[in-house]
């Protein structure tokens, strides 16, 4: 049964809920009594939009619930939060119902749980944790957005057990997944701090916690927690280290540690202090008077002075150095390190610290310094430039050569300012130094020669040679490195090579052409003398008339090379006797490409020929033009096995020219030959095996015969994939 009006209104006004009637702009048309309590008193009776009461934050989020209402999608559930008119704030979840263009909104207090929430997601990001469940029949995986904000991932991101794991390291995985399956199976809460690198590759570091829901000794749901310990795990290890340091530093200044207390001027020294210096071992204090006796006579004074400066400077640091009389009776050097303790007028009262023995030290720099300045003389008197490096390639000596040079070209002296050799060598050397010098540092004498161009524009070659040096416990501990000036020898070799280069190429090239010549006389010459044996001795009486064909073929041969060959010599000669007369270019070249075509067919080859629809005209000497593209034709099917061989003729392209295309699938020219292709005598196949047969003149000839015409032959060809040659001739216009 339906509601009475009077029931309807006495529900509308008596309930706790707010009820509001809204246009679809979201004008309020009508709202019960319960709502009164989001307006302040001004403004009762004068309500106009439910936007003007909600916080800024939900307007957005209420303006696109309600712009998504329509008569399909009528129902919409939002929570929204109103400033009341006591200004507190008030959190109502809302049901919007879609009908007749007008919107029906029905809300509850949920101001409780708003708080709640709100609180939980400002500690979340305070303490950067995350809550997270997961379901292990339904395999529902839930993040919270704290999850996400230490992942730095998009809460709009469904989540998976296999996503959850892919922010950890590949190895880690397997073991960490067991945590989650060992605690399924066996009920028993886990908890761990692992390495993830989050979505954004941040390297971080996690605590998971991770507790089971149990239903009749089965677990139904996992509860857990994330936190970020990243800060907390870097301070830790931070601090570990600092421990580990200074036990390291108490261990290393044990024998030498000291505690000088200023007001009593007593000094504390460790037993092995004592032993060394052979201060009495049952006295733990020593006055101070009785350890400034120890110190050598002559640094009594400076000494003195050093320490009272020390102890009125600002700052804590004290350092001092002076010889002090050994317990074997000979002075030894050596330096105070220490840490000065002030009072409140900044006045020193106690001092504690580490006497080092640098005796060896100082002993070893007077002989460097000794031996430095005799390595320095032999250095500036020899013959080669000279620069010795540490292990890092800083320079420590260079001759007075190579100072000049890198003052000169980088306004730097090494011997004033701390220089790393690389950065003041020229730009080519660098490419070899690295590699050389590291070579040099595992022990390796290496030579290299390197060619630079001096201030006048002269090119140098120098042999550079990095040689390691190494102490007394044959460990390096700088390389030298010399340049010698080779620029003479340099020279003379390149003459040589180069002379010999030509003599090389001049003594092939004879060859080559020699042994061509020789191959295409003798080859029909054998021919005939064969052939004219056996039908001497009558032997084959039965196949006289094949062997005659064999015999016309070698004689016709033979009459071909000479006959070339004769062309050849006396193509200066042609040009005296030319015959122009205006030629369909269509005809000719149809002409040539029939009289093959019983050579393509016999092959197996697909032979094609595609005119020109324009019939173009040239003006030439049809007895040169025909030889010179019968070559270019013959060349084509004879080096070609298989495949295809197509001829075409295009005069669209160009105005003034005509091009006929020979292209062929044969065995293709190496891009390195394609000028020797023209050369009289020379094959392609020679230097690699003689697989065709011909005179090695044909192309020569067909490129001087078309250059006579006033056009070119233009070559495209790749190696085993065949060969594209382009007649060029001008057109008559």
């Amino acid at each position: 049964m339906p509601f009475t009006l009077e029931q309807f209104e006495i529900l509308a006004e008596k309930t706790l809920h707010f009820l509001f009637i809204l246009k679809k702009n979201g004008e309020v048309i009508a709202y019960n009594n319960r709502c009164e309590t989001l307006f302040t008193p001004s403004y009762i009776g004068e309500v106009k939009y439910i936007t003007d009461y909600i916080i800024d934050e939900d307007v957005k989020i209420f303006k696109g619930a309600i712009a998504n209402l329509s008569k399909e999608n009528s129902i919409i559930s939002k929570p929204f939060s109103f400033v009341t008119k006591n200004n507190m704030v008030l959190a109502l979840k809302f049901n919007l119902t879609y009908h007749d263009d007008l919107i029906y909104a029905t809300g509850i207090d949920t101001t409780e749980e708003y708080k709640e929430h709100r609180a939980l997601i400002t500690l979340s990001k305070l303490t950067k944790t995350g809550a997270w469940y997961f379901n292990p029949k339904t395999k529902e995986m839930y993040w919270s957005k704290g999850c996400y904000y230490i992942k730095d991932l998009d809460p709009d991101v469904p989540m998976t057990r296999e996503l959850g794991a892919s922010f950890y390291p590949i190895e880690s995985r397997a073991r960490l997944e067991g945590y989650l399956d060992n605690l399924i199976k066996n009920k028993e809460p886990y908890e761990y701090t692992e390495k993830i690198i989050s979505h954004k590759g941040v390297e971080k570091w996690v605590k998971v916690v991770a507790q089971p829901v149990i239903y009749k000794n089965e677990v139904v749901y996992v509860n857990g927690t994330i936190a970020d310990v990243t800060e907390r795990h870097n301070y830790i290890k931070k601090l570990k280290y600092n421990e580990e340091t200074k036990h390291l530093a108490l261990k290393g200044i044990q024998s030498g540690l000291f505690d000088h207390i200023i007001e009593t001027n007593m000094v504390f020294y460790s037993s092995a202090f004592k032993k060394m210096l052979g201060l009495p071992l049952s006295q733990d204090f020593v006055p101070e008077e009785e350890f400034r006796k120890m110190i050598h006579p002559e640094d009594v004074e400076n000494a003195l002075k050093r320490h009272l400066d020390n102890l009125n400077k600002t700052g804590n640091h004290y350092f001092n150095y002076y010889r002090l009389k050994h317990h074997k009776g000979t002075y030894h050097h050596y330096e105070v390190h220490g840490f000065r303790r002030k009072n409140k007028k900044g006045e020193t009262v106690r001092m504690i610290g580490n006497l080092i023995d640098v005796h060896q030290k100082k002993l070893d720099e007077q002989t460097i310094i000794e031996g430095k300045s005799r390595l320095q003389a032999i250095v500036n008197n020899a013959f080669a430039y000279t620069v010795l490096l540490d292990t890092q390639g800083k320079i420590l000596i260079a001759d007075k050569k190579s100072l000049k040079i890198i003052k000169q070209d980088f306004n730097i002296d090494p011997t004033q300012t701390d220089s790393f050799f690389i950065d003041v060598m020229p730009i080519n050397f660098k490419n070899s130094f690295v590699h050389t010098f590291n070579e040099a540092l595992k022990g390796n004498t290496i030579k290299k020669e390197i060619e630079r161009i001096t201030n006048e524009g002269d090119t140098q070659w120098l042999e550079s040679k990095y040689t390691p040096i190494f102490d007394n416990d044959y460990k390096i501990n700088s390389i030298l490195v010399s340049f010698h000036d080779i620029s003479e020898r340099k020279l003379a070799e390149q003459a040589i090579t180069e002379a010999h280069l030509r003599e090389q190429e001049l003594s092939n090239l004879k060859s080559n052409i020699l042994s061509n010549f020789s191959h295409e006389i003798r080859t029909p010459l054998n021919g005939i003398m064969t052939i004219s044996n056996l039908i001497l001795e009558d032997k084959y009486p039965d196949e006289q008339n094949q062997l005659l064909k064999y015999l016309e073929d070698s004689k016709d041969r033979l009459l071909d090379t000479m006959n070339k060959l004769s062309n050849f010599s006396e193509i200066n000669a042609i040009h005296d006797n030319l015959n122009f007369e205006e030629v369909d270019i269509n005809y000719i070249v149809e002409t040539s490409f029939r009289e093959y075509k019983y050579m393509a067919d016999s092959k197996g080859l697909n032979y094609t020929l595609e005119l020109d629809t324009e019939s173009p005209q040239a003006k030439i000497d049809i007895n040169l033009f025909r030889p010179a593209l019968n070559n270019v034709i013959h060349n084509a099917i004879k080096y070609t096995k298989k495949g295809a061989v197509d001829i075409y003729i295009n005069s669209e392209i160009s105005k003034k020219n005509i091009y006929i295309y020979i292209k062929d699938t044969g065995i293709g020219i190496d891009k390195k030959d394609f000028d020797k292709i023209f050369e009289p005598l020379i094959q392609g196949s020679v230097g690699i095996s003689r697989q065709y047969e011909g005179t090695g003149i044909g192309l020569s000839l067909s490129k001087r015969y078309i250059e006579i015409l006033g056009g070119k032959i233009k070559l495209k060809s790749k190696l085993g994939k065949g060969t594209e040659l382009i007649i060029i001739i001008p057109r008559h216009l």
